[in-house]
């Protein structure tokens, strides 16, 4: 587990920007419905700019010949002032699911 400060705020109510946040690493089980702490290579948060957001995550998954395959993952916000951030399948390599939220300290 770690601590960390969460900047912005897309995820208002619920995480007030400079909120102090307790993580845990790493993502247990199915990670949907679940707000994590998410690094993407090469997009970027839109209200911070920087290469960590904090979202709820969705996903739509796909059967295919070797289990399934994701088809979209959306990064949502709390705040609807904010657009989702999302994900086809081209991009999940990108993005690597860092923790998961655990409490608002």
């Amino acid at each position: 587990m770690f601590v960390a400060q969460v900047l912005g705020r897309s995820m208002e109510l619920g995480i007030p920007d400079g909120a102090w946040c307790l993580f845990r690493v790493p993502v247990e089980g199915s990670r949907q419905g679940k707000i994590v702490l998410v690094e993407h290579r090469d997009i970027h948060d839109p209200e911070t700019g920087g290469s960590y957001t904090v979202k709820r995550y969705r996903s739509r998954k796909a059967a295919d010949a070797e289990g399934w395959r994701h088809m979209e993952i959306r990064l949502e916000p709390e705040n609807p002032e904010f657009a989702p951030i999302v994900l086809r399948e081209a991009d999940e390599g990108e993005v690597r699911m860092v923790a998961e939220l655990v409490e608002v300290l």
